[in-house]
């Protein structure tokens, strides 16, 4: 995926929505704050655009209907998917653990598509460092693959992804049975990873662990 393709992504869930603004979650969140040439191969090779419109965390009750909507019209084998090549699937915050004041860290990424809005239409993405923190709290195989590919090109560093998980994790409800175990997880294999880096040593995304998260639908 690129950012031409996050831009048609946000354009289209704005106009369903119509909302000027959508939250951008997912590893595409990273095309807010670079370009493909910018990026290792494995930072952008999902299809998949996670978006939340943010009346969804402004007025959540109003939500469910239009992640619904997204999904429906824009979701994965809609004619959407079909024709572009890549799609939307309409994202619940309750499904993303993110580090506290995330919100006030988001890349603007602003779209000119010739509507009303004064400013076109803008995905707010997810600060990189955020993502990580992300990624590597789901402890996925590709999401350990996505941070260990922007550690090794120098784009992220996982020192930062550490002091930032360390500064707080604002938890949603139906993680927080699990959190101490997955804060063990993730900053083990962060404490690894920053020791290959250090040592100038090649480091892949490590070897599988168990699915901590088989609910996830971030990309």
């Amino acid at each position: 995926m690129n950012r031409n393709e996050l831009g048609r992504a946000i354009k289209a869930a704005c106009a369903y929505l119509d909302e000027p603004r959508v939250v951008v979650f997912g590893s595409q969140a990273i095309l807010g704050s670079y370009d493909t040439s910018e990026l290792p191969v494995a930072a952008f090779v999902s299809r998949e655009v996670d978006i939340l419109p943010l009346s969804g965390i402004t007025d959540p009750p109003s939500v469910e209907d239009k992640l619904l909507l997204l999904d429906a019209e824009l979701g994965e084998d809609s004619p959407f998917h079909s024709h572009h090549g890549f799609y939307i699937e309409g994202i619940h915050k309750d499904v993303v653990v993110l580090p506290v004041n995330w919100e006030h860290r988001l890349v603007h990424f602003t779209v000119e598509d010739g509507s009303s809005q004064l400013y076109g239409r803008t995905g707010l993405c997810l600060d990189p460092i955020d993502l990580c923190v992300s990624k590597a709290l789901a402890g996925r195989p590709k999401d350990r693959e996505f941070v260990a590919a922007l550690v090794a090109e120098n784009i992220v560093d996982a020192a930062a992804i550490l002091e930032r998980i360390d500064a707080g994790i604002d938890w949603p409800p139906g993680y927080r049975a699990d959190s101490q175990l997955r804060l063990e997880r993730a900053r083990s294999w962060l404490q690894h990873l920053d020791g290959h880096r250090s040592d100038n040593t090649d480091y892949d995304a490590g070897p599988d662990v168990p699915d901590v998260d088989p609910d996830a639908a971030e990309g």
